[in-house]
């Protein structure tokens, strides 16, 4: 592992473990560790979010359940009296389901949001309860299969990875580059 600095992504230089710098294919070859912070704002709190919601909430993959659920940080007055931070995973922000709204459709526009199907587990990881079912696209793209990546890679040399708000998820800090790359690193142990 290197902590040069990556132009391409600011994140490479702040305080914090290294970047880890993998070929594509060992990247695809590491798998998922269930960290879910991908799975619902409240473990980022807030920082992560969906964008391009479709007005169905994707129910149509959901047995006419919305699956993606847009949520709304509230003030601590406002909790309900059996609110703790246990219940937002350690967050100590409060959360509520909202109604979608027009924005929540706009692909820039930053939904927070639960998925109906994650199952927190004890340990704090996370399962999806539609693994072995149909799921959003991006659900099984995130973080290296995503479209952009083969075409950024050959058109900039490295992609850095979209997980650095995400300590518990297998590719935390991790920048995809080319074959020969002097800074590739080995996997970090799962």
């Amino acid at each position: 592992m290197t902590s040069d600095p990556n132009p391409a992504d600011p994140s490479s230089t702040a305080p914090g473990p290294p970047r880890h710098y993998l070929t594509l294919a060992a990247a695809r070859a590491l798998e998922c560790n269930g960290c879910g912070d991908c799975c619902d704002s409240t473990r980022t709190d807030g920082y992560w979010t969906w964008g391009a919601l479709p007005p169905d909430q994707f129910a149509s993959l959901n047995d006419g359940v919305p699956l993606i659920i847009p949520l709304e940080r509230i003030p601590l007055s406002e909790a309900p009296s059996t609110w703790h931070p246990t219940t937002n995973h350690g967050s100590a922000a409060v959360w509520r389901d909202r109604a979608t709204t027009t924005e929540d459709g706009l692909e820039f526009f930053p939904t927070r949001f639960q998925c109906s199907a994650f199952r927190p587990q004890p340990d704090g990881r996370g399962l999806c309860g539609h693994h072995d079912r149909p799921r959003p696209d991006r659900c099984g793209e995130y973080p290296v299969h995503m479209p952009h990546i083969e075409t950024e890679l050959a058109d900039v040399g490295e992609v850095a990875l979209n997980t650095s708000a995400f300590p518990r998820c297998t590719w935390y800090r991790t920048t995809v580059v080319a074959e020969g790359d002097h800074r590739l690193t080995q996997p970090a142990p799962a």
